[in-house]
């Protein structure tokens, strides 16, 4: 009876083995290649080794690294969602370890991805929608500040007076007046 109970627990486990999660992958690759689909290479070479089903794969965004890694001070990130059966993981961990072209990955299980999720725009995406700007001289007028803004600064940055103090109203009285000059002497 024994053995019949630990069959029944095999069919299970192998019916739990087969049936495919969704992950959320996010994997760091070196910078230096402008191609989009080179850059991601490396990534469908790991989820083609596991067997995974790709919904989608998308650049993130492309920053600095707090830190070197492998000698790389810039790194693109990728953002992937993925079906694979929950036991080639650790597979897929290890391998992620071993290519050459991920610097880092980090592996997320998903319990529902909507299609809202999938399409979302990133960063990248949004930054390359962007429209350019016409000149360096149109940059320069549209980021000045206000001519008031200067006058407004200068307000908010002079020091509340002492209460026994009255206050200036006009620039002339909150200047200091300048001393008498001497009374001559004889």
């Amino acid at each position: 009876m024994a053995r019949r109970n630990q069959m029944v627990v095999t069919e299970t486990r192998d019916q739990t083995m087969a049936q495919k999660r969704t992950y959320e992958g996010m994997f760091l690759m070196p910078t230096g290649q402008s191609d989009f689909e080179a850059l991601s290479q490396p990534i469908h070479a790991v989820l083609d080794r596991a067997k995974a089903d790709l919904l989608t794969i998308k650049p993130w965004d492309e920053r600095r690294l707090a830190y070197d890694i492998d000698g790389h001070k810039r790194g693109m990130y990728v953002l992937a969602y993925f079906n694979m059966d929950p036991a080639h993981v650790t597979e897929m961990e290890r391998d992620i370890k071993l290519k050459e072209g991920i610097l880092r990955a980090l592996l997320l299980r998903r319990d529902s991805v909507t299609d809202e999720v999938l399409n979302a725009d990133t960063p990248a995406l949004v930054a390359a929608r962007r429209p350019k700007r016409e000149s360096p001289a149109s940059e320069s007028s549209a980021d000045a500040p206000a001519p008031d803004a200067p006058a407004a600064d200068a307000k908010a940055d002079t020091k509340p007076k002492p209460k026994g103090e009255p206050e200036a109203t006009s620039e002339a009285e909150a200047s200091p007046k300048p001393e008498p000059p001497p009374e001559p002497e004889g």
